[in-house]
């Protein structure tokens, strides 16, 4: 993957020379990963300072990993997860070596899971918006927290902290969000807002979706079923968390993996393989001894050579 080069770079100096995202270019992400990058551009640095924030956003993500394996597995089973993702495979080649713009959303999504694990909601629901400002992805998680704060507390308080992850996500797309909407949602994947470029070729670097394996001339005509998937399994999800009542610790990392692994292998315009190094976080608070490690590491090298094409599908599996 050439994106950090052919994409970060180009999109943060239009903008700081002067054009606005969403009106003036294309741009695929939300406005706080522009802004994130956009200092680094300045005074005539040399481009690949830009990676900086997401190589340190990656390496500080060990502290809330740290931090929640702890209240999973005590300090030991802690520091196992954190050395395991300290050398996770898929990160170290995807964000510490390319540059993929994965880390900042994943650091916030992880602050976001600790502060729910602590009870500190309105902190979760606030890191979970600026973790979907800087990557749309993390909305997905938004129906997890939500159905298990819903059992947890009572109504007045899940309305207060929807509403705080809605404005802050409001005020964080300014002013973009209210002066061209239309172009705004739809640059970020919303559907129905303008009309698609159809892909009857599958080329190598297009997201890879279920029907891709399949073939690509299914690319197009599967979109419609897969989004019906997407969403039912999000309801089956979140049916399941609240009739089984399921807001443990352990229950809710797992709601969230699931839901990581849901989105990555159904949504219909398809993912890349690099969408993993979100996933790996949550999948190491299933490690508890180096045997368990040892199958964690096995299976991100695994994860890296398997032919892209494949990736849905093992996160389906």
């Amino acid at each position: 993957y050439q994106d950090f080069r052919s994409a970060y770079v180009l999109l943060v100096s239009r903008f700081i020379g002067g054009l606005m995202p969403y009106r003036d270019f294309l741009c695929a992400y939300p406005p706080f990963f522009i802004y994130l990058l956009a200092p680094f551009a300045l005074n005539s640095f040399p481009s690949w300072t830009m990676a900086l924030p997401l190589v340190v956003f990656d390496a500080a993500a060990i502290v809330p990993v740290y931090l929640i394996a702890s209240k999973l597995a005590g300090p030991r089973g802690a520091l196992t997860a954190s050395i395991t993702f300290a050398i996770a495979p898929i990160n170290l080649w995807y964000n510490d070596f390319l540059w993929l713009n994965l880390p900042p959303m994943t650091f916030f999504v992880l602050l976001a899971t600790y502060a729910f694990l602590s009870e500190k909601y309105s902190s979760s629901f606030a890191c979970l918006a600026v973790a979907t400002l800087f990557k749309q992805v993390a909305f997905s998680l938004f129906p997890v927290f939500f159905t298990t704060l819903a059992i947890k507390s009572v109504k007045k308080e899940v309305v207060r902290d929807s509403v705080l992850y809605g404005a802050i996500c409001f005020f964080g797309s300014l002013p973009y969000i209210v002066t061209i909407p239309r172009r705004y949602f739809s640059m970020l994947g919303i559907p129905g807002l303008l009309p698609e470029w159809p892909m009857p070729t599958y080329y190598f670097s297009s997201p890879t979706s279920l029907a891709i394996a399949l073939g690509s001339d299914l690319y197009e005509p599967a979109k419609p079923v897969l989004w019906v998937a997407l969403i039912l399994s999000f309801e089956f999800l979140c049916w399941r968390i609240y009739k089984g009542r399921l807001t443990s610790d352990m229950s809710f990392l797992t709601s969230i993996t699931y839901a990581l692994l849901l989105f990555n292998a159904l949504f219909p315009r398809g993912i890349y393989k690099y969408y993993f190094a979100a996933i790996t976080p949550f999948s190491l608070m299933f490690v508890r001894n180096k045997k368990t490690a040892l199958a964690f590491l096995g299976l991100n090298l695994l994860l890296l050579v398997i032919p892209r094409e494949f990736t849905p599908w093992s996160l389906l599996i």
